[in-house]
């Protein structure tokens, strides 16, 4: 099991949340960039990570964490 994240301020537990918006296109992406500098280059990315956010039920302090 992972280590609980916890708040840097309050160091409480965080809460994991869910990430929405109105976004067309679909959810949000963390990407590192291709290799390559081609035409398709941005399209094409090495690594993709969704954004998680996790709450501070204290402080309410957000942080994003990049995951699988």
């Amino acid at each position: 099991m992972p280590p609980e994240k916890v708040c840097p301020d309050c160091e409480e537990p965080l809460e994991r949340m869910e990430l929405q918006g109105t976004n067309a296109l679909g959810s949000l992406s963390i990407v590192s960039p291709a290799d390559d500098d081609g035409l398709l280059s941005g399209i094409r990315a090495d690594e993709i990570l969704e954004p998680v956010p996790y709450v501070c039920p204290a402080c309410r302090r957000t942080l994003l964490y990049a995951e699988e």
